[in-house]
């Protein structure tokens, strides 16, 4: 199985932050994970090792370095493992007309992605967790309130 495929994000926030209820430190590195074979497989039920074959085709544009615009949302992300992390949901420039050219490559229609950057985790130096479809979000994601939502954000350039 492939690794996601993701672009860097140049995002500056405050090393630690306190919100619903504890501390969370800044990760050192930011992404936008445009394109999980896996999740996709999943999602779809197309074949994991076709995904990850269109990925590696289309791999230039779904790495490119984009525009994003954080939209205000922040969700607290739990995994089974005990993991837990802050998200910031955003738009990605220019992401939908990849996605089209992948699921004309894939000959149907492939969900885009709920495209974040893991902004914060519950311990230092801890990874993410993955949310590469709606169902994950859903399944592992809490969003915060708008005023806690704002706390976390009225940092971030």
């Amino acid at each position: 199985m492939s690794d996601p495929l993701v672009f860097p994000v140049a995002i500056e926030a405050p090393a630690e932050v306190h919100v619903a209820g504890r501390r969370w430190f800044r990760r050192r590195e930011l992404h936008v994970t445009t394109f999980s074979p896996e999740g996709l497989a999943s999602a779809t039920g197309l074949d994991a090792d076709m995904l990850t074959l269109i990925g590696e085709r289309m791999c230039d544009e779904l790495t490119a370095v984009r525009p994003i615009r954080l939209d205000g949302r922040v969700s607290v992300v739990s995994d089974i493992d005990g993991r837990r992390t802050l998200v910031a949901f955003c738009d990605v420039e220019g992401l939908e007309q990849v996605y089209e050219r992948l699921s004309a490559i894939a000959g149907r229609e492939l969900p885009r992605p709920p495209t974040h950057v893991t902004l914060y985790t519950a311990q230092p130096g801890m990874s993410g967790i993955g949310l590469s479809t709606t169902a994950d979000v859903a399944a592992k994601a809490v969003a915060l309130q708008r005023a806690a939502a704002a706390k976390v954000l009225a940092d971030v350039k």
